[in-house]
């Protein structure tokens, strides 16, 4: 299973809305499209901030998974914002910045529909350290690449 088809398969960012468009070579690209109930302004869209967070550390993540070819829980994550969202979508593109044996760092940039720029982010990814069993690889074939759920 690819890296964008792993994250389909992500709860919660099916629940908040985030798409995963590509995730290649420690690169990644996503998008949430917002409405009403992703608003921190009872009067009107002012995207809340939890959401570019969210999208950010979504994209991220999977960034560092393809680059990796493994899960890769977040360890922290600095986010600035820099602009209210107030359009009708918001979308991320992140990048590998450095890939070491136990963390990646990646850096994110978050845009509206029309391009401008609402945040930047720098995620810090676990990428070794270990191959017990973890939360996060419950049900991961690890004979494949680390991206198929065993039935």
């Amino acid at each position: 299973m690819d890296v964008t088809e792993l994250f389909e398969l992500i709860p919660f960012a099916r629940e908040l809305g985030i798409e995963l468009t590509g995730a290649t070579d420690g690169h990644a690209a996503g998008y949430i499209e917002l409405d009403d109930w992703h608003s921190s302004n009872p009067r009107g869209m002012v995207a809340h901030g939890g959401v570019a967070y969210s999208l950010a550390d979504t994209v991220g993540g999977a960034a560092a998974v393809s680059a990796n070819d493994s899960i890769t829980p977040t360890i922290d994550m600095r986010m600035d914002y820099l602009a209210p969202a107030t359009g009708e979508e918001l979308h991320a593109e992140a990048d590998v910045v450095r890939n070491g044996n136990s963390v990646a760092t990646v850096d994110v940039v978050v845009t509206d529909g029309e391009g401008t720029h609402i945040a930047e982010a720098r995620g810090v990814y676990k990428t070794g350290g270990g191959e017990e069993d973890t939360p996060w690889t419950k049900g991961v074939d690890r004979s494949d690449t680390g991206h198929s759920r065993s039935e």
